[in-house]
């Protein structure tokens, strides 16, 4: 009997599901693939066709739950009905961050990835807060996917609420430990086991100039890019696999270089914020009422 997820961890990208995700996998009574899980999202899904998921579950030990994760799943519309019809009893992870961090990181992971061009994130916010985008992909991506309140309402609407565990930016003030434990608790599943590297920062964003072009270079020439959907598909040949990996070296050294170079970190101007905070403040609103949540703290900007 083919076997199919108990959990779902959701989203919202760039607000630390990479972290959870890793942090579960390591959980001996949990089995998650090491890639993300497209499926539900995939432009070919087939309802009738449960292969593709199935295929990558099939060497889930016999006595493990198992998890996927896709963060795109938050606020792709689609996806809600999709995975209320194939997995109904299935539990929803969702873990959130302050939208306006969350949508300058994601502009920050497009450009290092290749898909936008080096500009500073004031400019760029400007043209998408207006309505000039450089693909059609962006404004959904950087801007629609912080509008969680949206996102989860498609899911409430076909989920109890009872199946669904909301996390935040503010649990994890709390201590990370105190987080993956809510989510084994949530799983039914022993909390005692404490994962390796928990308070290691994960995808963190690389803003140092210097290995942002040259990461974007890399991944360039790494995988290719779908315009229209942005898409990406890996390329296979020697080059394409060696830029691969120089990138997530070069990643890995300007996430280091970061701690000694705080200056060189280029800030959005307190207007960006502003009116970024403006765009997403009626969602904010929205997920207070429907989560019971406070999220003050998202609501006000920071001293200057």
């Amino acid at each position: 009997m083919n076997r199919l997820p108990n959990f779902v961890i959701i989203g919202a990208g760039k607000s630390a599901s990479t972290w959870l995700h890793l942090a579960l996998r390591q959980h001996p009574a949990i089995f998650m693939p090491e890639q993300e899980t497209v499926f539900f999202e995939d432009p070919q899904y087939n309802e009738n066709d449960l292969a593709p998921l199935v295929a990558e579950l099939q060497s889930a030990p016999a006595q493990t739950i198992i998890g996927i994760k896709r963060p795109n799943y938050l606020c792709t519309p689609e996806c809600a009905p999709r995975l209320a019809k194939h997995l109904p009893g299935a539990r929803l992870i969702a873990i959130l961050r302050n939208p306006v961090d969350r949508a300058v990181s994601q502009y920050y992971h497009l450009v290092r990835s290749g898909r936008l061009p080096v500009t500073h994130p004031d400019i760029a916010f400007s043209q998408y807060l207006n309505g000039r985008f450089d693909a059609p992909f962006i404004e959904r991506i950087v801007l629609e996917f912080g509008l969680y309140a949206q996102g989860l309402a498609n899911y409430r609407r076909v989920f109890s609420s009872g199946q669904m565990l909301i996390l935040t930016d503010l649990d994890m003030r709390g201590g990370s430990l105190e987080v993956f434990k809510r989510t084994c608790r949530f799983l039914d599943v022993a909390t005692d086991f404490v994962p390796k590297d928990l308070s290691r920062p994960r995808n963190q964003g690389v803003y140092f100039s210097p290995f942002l072009s040259l990461i974007q270079s890399l991944n360039n020439r790494g995988q290719t890019f779908d315009s229209q959907t942005g898409w990406e598909t890996l390329r296979q040949d020697f080059v394409g696999k060696a830029a691969r990996r120089l990138a997530v070296l070069s990643s890995r050294v300007s996430a280091a270089t970061r701690i000694f170079l705080r200056d060189q970190e280029p800030q959005i101007s307190l207007k960006t914020r502003s009116n970024l905070l403006r765009f997403y403040l009626p969602d904010i609103v929205k997920l207070e009422e429907l989560t019971n949540m406070d999220l003050s703290t998202w609501k006000s900007l920071p001293n200057h």
